[in-house]
């Protein structure tokens, strides 16, 4: 009996690259949406790793002292101080609206890069940033929950690692042992959940709740091949920045042979342009790079999202593990006498 072809996951990456190439206007939206989110499942996990690290060692310091971490903070105000009332707050105030600024960009970016990796044709950028418009609440809300949920994980990672660095014990060795055994799957599934929420919101214009409710549903009906493919996904960009970061070493080569040649020349400007040129050239194609693996990670988040729902392929199993599973070892059917 000739086997079923588990080859599924190629087609959907190699309609995401489609998608992603020949709409390349989606690019700069790409760039924004990645302030809040790479469209990574696996990638996104490491960062909040690596932010319990950071807020860990923060700990620290504060408690280096006292408790409540006296010095290090009169440290920071002492500095503060000595810029002034008037510079303090006007520079706490141009943060704060740069901050929401890019706010805003980012999440019209994410509405406006699922908007035209949905469509059936290529739309033009304004219309899409527009388009945006119409789901901004629903994604800053979600985009917040997603937030606060991941925070709670984090702080509850936190805990046990302030607990052992105070009292040593072995008890809180094994408590973040645990907890790492679930924050990990638990970061994985909120991630899945968000950006199956995301896409339903704008695909369908669906209300925020009906929205976290399919995305709960669609992870929950192919939970493990939600997971396979947020691994692949996370191996194939990471095996491109590896292919980007081999490509900007060569650009390195030119700026070696040019740099004795403009020393030589002894002209302080034309060395400083050099450099500059090149550092602008390497902050381009780490830009564009930017740009083109989040709107790949979102068209592939988005096909996957589309097959989940299709009518005839959503109801099949997408899992390469379950389907191997199913054909290494077949279910007898039970004869009746």
């Amino acid at each position: 009996m000739k086997k079923k072809s588990t080859m599924l996951y190629r087609p959907l990456f190699r309609e995401a690259w489609l998608l992603t190439w020949q709409r390349k206007s989606l690019w700069i939206f790409g760039i924004f949406a990645a302030l809040i989110s790479t469209g990574g499942v696996i990638d996104t996990v490491g960062a909040t790793l690596q932010k319990v690290e950071r807020t860990e060692s923060l700990l620290h310091q504060l408690m280096d002292h006292s408790f409540i971490g006296y010095p290090l903070a009169s440290e920071y105000i002492q500095q503060l101080t000595l810029l002034g009332t008037h510079r303090v707050g006007l520079i706490l105030c141009v943060i704060t609206i740069s901050v929401v600024a890019l706010l805003i960009i980012s999440i019209l970016s994410q509405g406006a890069l699922l908007l035209g990796i949905g469509s059936k044709e290529p739309q033009e950028p304004y219309r899409l940033r527009r388009l945006a418009g119409n789901h901004f609440w629903s994604l800053f809300i979600v985009g917040i929950l997603n937030k606060i949920l991941m925070s709670i994980l984090t702080l509850l990672m936190i805990l046990p690692l302030w607990l052992i660095a105070v009292s040593g014990s072995t008890i809180d060795a094994i408590l973040f042992f645990i907890l790492m055994l679930v924050f990990i799957p638990i970061s994985v599934i909120i991630n899945i959940v968000y950006m199956f929420t995301m896409i339903h919101i704008v695909e369908k214009n669906a209300h925020l709740l009906d929205a976290i409710h399919l995305g709960f549903q669609l992870f929950k009906k192919q939970w493990v091949a939600t997971i396979e493919y947020g691994l692949i996904l996370f191996f194939l960009v990471f095996a491109a920045g590896l292919a980007l970061l081999f490509a900007s070493s060569l650009l390195f080569i030119p700026y070696t042979l040019l740099s004795p040649i403009v020393l030589l020349t002894g002209s302080t400007a034309l060395f400083i342009t050099m450099n500059v040129l090149f550092a602008f050239l390497i902050f381009v194609v780490i830009l564009v790079f930017g740009g083109v693996s989040v709107t790949f990670q979102y068209s592939a988040w988005y096909v996957f999202y589309k097959r989940g729902q299709h009518k005839i392929h959503g109801k099949k199993l997408f899992s390469k593990i379950l389907r191997w599973v199913q054909e290494t070892f077949p279910q007898k059917k039970s004869v009746q006498v």
